[in-house]
Order: C-alpha cells, then structure tokens, then sequence
C-alpha cells in the first residue's frame, strides 16, 4: 500500500514538470496561434518597412489587443506585458521572414550561426545597428553555405537584417519572461 502511493506520488511529480512546461508553451504560442495569416503576414513585411504609418499603427493595435487578451487568459503580470508584446511580434515576424527568405532560396541557419542566436546562444542585442564584424559574419555564413552573395537581391538582404533584428528580439524578450 505504502509502496502504491510512492509511486504514484513520484508519478504525479514527474507529470508537474511536463504540465508546467505546457502551460508555459501555450502561453507562449497564444498569441500566435490567434493571429490570422493576414495580420502575420501584415507584421512580417511592416519589419522590412513595407507600409505607412498608420497601416503599421493598426497592425500593432491588432496585436496589442491579441496580447491584452492572451495575457488575460494566462494571467500574465501587467510588468510583463510589454516584454509579452515584443516577443509576439518579434516571433511572428521572425516566423514570417523564414519563410519569405527561403522563397529567394536563402535559409536562415547561417544568421543564426553567425550571431549564435538559440537556446544558450549568446543572442546579442541587436537594438542598435548590428556591427561590421556582425554583418561580416552573416555574409561569411552564407558565403560557407555555398550561396553567392552578389546574387542576392538587395531586397533580400534587407529581409536578412530584418530577420536578425526580430530574432535578436525573440531571444531577449522570450528570456526576459518569466515562463
């Protein structure tokens, strides 16, 4: 009997992990999964500058009300809704621009070597102007893929940094939350 519920405390243990580590996925991913294709789409091309001001002012309207209600339902700090909010439109535009880029037959895997972006990765701050040696290490990166590098279109490098960027700010905010 003792035995019986040992076990089956060390099995309601093991399962907390688990449940904790899918409770803080969904709060993660809330945001993203409410998003409609038409508002990710809206906010991946308004990170390379694509639209006015008031085009880019509904799109993250839209957003912050998304966030708002995510973070209602996940109970999410006030303190942490801003960090909430840069995380969402950093990870829907990171997401978005993968898949832009690999339309000009680039994959991103060089940037993200490059500036050791990733869990345990060094993740730099790219809030200012990525350095010569940053931008040197990316054109290398893909330089080692294989990939010319006068054959790509200025319009896609300008996606390229814009990738950095949002995904410079996934990693920083996403540690920055406290799940």
């Amino acid at each position: 009997m003792v035995r019986t519920l040992m076990a089956g405390a060390a099995l309601a243990l093991v399962g907390l992990p688990a449940a904790a580590t899918a409770q803080e996925g969904e709060k993660r991913d809330c945001v993203v999964s409410a998003a409609t294709n038409e508002l990710k789409t809206g906010l991946g091309s308004a990170m390379t500058g694509a639209g006015d001001d008031a085009s880019r002012e509904a799109l993250f309207k839209q957003l912050g009300a998304l966030t708002d209600s995510c973070a209602a339902k996940h109970n999410i700090a006030e303190a942490n809704r801003g960090d909430y909010f840069a995380y969402s439109l950093a990870r829907i535009s990171r997401e978005w621009l993968i898949g832009d880029i690999g339309k000009a037959g680039l994959p991103t895997a060089p940037v993200d070597k490059a500036l050791d972006f990733g869990i345990g990765g060094a993740n730099p701050d790219l809030s200012q102007d990525m350095t010569d040696e940053q931008i040197g290490a990316i054109i290398q990166g893909y330089i080692d893929n294989g990939h010319k590098i006068e054959d790509i279109d200025e319009t896609v490098w300008e996606k390229v940094g814009a990738y950095a960027a949002a995904t410079s700010i996934y990693w920083n905010k996403r540690k920055a939350l406290p799940f």
